[in-house]
C-alpha cells in the first residue's frame, strides 16, 4: 500500500514538472543540483573540502556515472544523498527529455513545413508537382549546393530530405507564406502552374494571382524579383502585365514546338533534350565575358579555345552573323560545355 502511495506520489510529480516550458525545467534542474552541491558542501566539509569538489559529485551523481571518487559519510550526509538521488536524477531525466522532445518537435515541424527560412540567397519553387520534381532533380544534379525552398499548400510533409530542400506548407498567395520563405533574401522565384486545376484559364489566373503576390511583396521591401512563371497558354501573357515577370515558360506550346522541330528536322527531339538535361555530361553555363574580349567573334573564338561552344549573349541567340558588334557591357555569355571544361574559364 506504501509502494502505491509513493509510485502515486512521484507519478504526479512527474506530471507537473514534464508539462513546465524548457526554460523553467532549465531553472529547476540548475537550481536543483547546484543547491545540492552547496548542502553537501555544508553538510560534510571534510568530505566535499571545496565547493567544486561537491558540485562534481552531484553532477556525478545525477548523471548516474559514479566514480565512486567522493561520498558522503555521515547519516546526514547519506540522507541528504537519498533524497537527491529520488528528486535531482528525476530532475535531470526530465530536462534530457524535455531537451529530446524539442529536438522532435523542431524536426516534425520543419518536415511538414511549418518553420521559416532563414537564409538567402535561395531560389522559391512554388507550386508543387511533376513539373517541380524535375526541375529540382536537374537543377541538384547541376549544383547540389543551390538552396531550393519549396512553398505548397496541398502537401502534408516535405517530399525530400531536409538538407535537400526547405519545405514551407501555405498559400502562396498570401504575404505570410511568402515571408516564411524569406522572399525578400532570394534570388529567383519560380511559379510552376497548378496540375490539379484541369481548366487552363483558371490554373494560368491562380499563376497571375501569385505572381501579383511575389511582386506585390517585391516592392514593399524594395527588392527586384527575378521572377519566372509558367502558364498553360500564350494568349493569357497580358494577365501579366502588372507582375513584373520576367519569364514565361509555356506549358502545352514548349512541347508542342519540339515535336514540330523533330518533325522538319530528325534528331532535333534529341539535341534540345540534351540541351535541357546534363545526363551526357554537358550542361549550360553563363559567365561574364572576359575584359580582352570586344566583339561577338572575340566571344566566340575565346570560348571555343578553352572548350566551350557560345549560344547567346545576353538573350540574343544571333552571334555568327554580329561577329564584328562591341559586345554589350557587362555581356554574360551562356555557354555549352562539361563540368570539366568549365573549370578552364576560372
Amino acid at each position: 500500500m506504501a509502494r502505491r502511495c509513493n509510485l502515486y506520489f512521484f507519478g504526479r510529480i512527474w506530471k507537473v514538472i514534464i508539462n513546465f516550458s524548457f526554460s523553467a525545467i532549465l531553472l529547476i534542474t540548475f537550481g536543483v543540483i547546484l543547491s545540492a552541491a552547496w548542502l553537501f558542501h555544508v553538510l560534510e566539509p571534510a568530505t566535499f573540502p571545496s565547493y567544486f569538489d561537491s558540485l562534481w559529485y552531484t553532477m556525478v551523481t545525477s548523471t548516474t556515472v559514479g566514480y565512486g571518487d567522493y561520498y558522503p559519510t555521515s547519516i546526514a550526509g547519506r540522507i541528504f544523498a537519498m533524497v537527491f538521488f529520488l528528486y535531482g536524477i528525476m530532475t535531470l531525466t526530465v530536462f534530457i527529455g524535455k531537451i529530446q522532445q524539442m529536438l522532435s518537435d523542431y524536426k516534425r515541424l520543419k518536415e511538414e513545413g511549418k518553420l521559416d527560412y532563414k537564409r538567402d540567397g535561395h531560389v522559391i519553387f512554388i507550386g508543387y508537382g511533376k513539373k517541380t520534381a524535375i526541375a529540382i532533380k536537374e537543377v541538384k544534379s547541376s549544383n547540389a549546393k543551390m538552396p531550393i525552398v519549396l512553398i505548397d499548400s496541398k502537401l502534408d510533409k516535405n517530399p525530400y530530405n531536409e538538407d535537400y530542400v526547405f519545405f514551407i506548407n501555405g498559400n502562396p498567395a498570401e504575404d505570410e507564406t511568402l515571408l516564411k520563405a524569406n522572399l525578400p533574401a532570394a534570388e529567383r522565384v519560380f511559379i510552376f502552374s497548378d496540375e490539379a486545376i484541369d481548366n487552363d484559364l483558371a490554373a494560368d489566373g491562380t499563376t497571375a494571382l501569385i505572381a501579383l503576390g511575389v511582386e506585390d511583396l517585391s516592392n514593399e521591401y524594395s527588392v527586384n524579383m527575378h521572377t519566372t512563371v509558367e502558364i498553360r497558354k500564350a494568349s493569357h501573357k497580358p494577365r501579366f502585365k502588372h507582375a513584373n515577370v520576367e519569364r514565361f515558360v509555356y506549358s502545352y506550346e514548349s512541347v508542342g514546338l519540339l515535336i514540330a522541330r523533330e518533325c522538319l528536322h530528325s534528331g532535333s527531339a534529341t539535341l534540345l533534350n540534351d540541351l535541357l538535361s546534363n545526363e551526357r555530361g554537358s550542361d549550360w553555363h553563363q559567365m561574364k565575358a572576359k575584359q580582352e574580349w570586344k566583339t561577338y567573334k572575340d566571344a566566340a573564338e575565346g570560348v571555343f579555345s578553352l572548350g566551350a561552344t557560345l549560344i547567346a549573349v545576353n538573350d540574343d541567340l544571333d552571334v555568327a552573323t554580329k561577329a564584328n558588334r562591341a559586345l554589350p557591357n557587362d555581356a554574360t555569355l551562356t555557354i555549352v560545355c562539361s563540368e570539366t571544361t568549365i573549370l578552364n574559364f576560372k
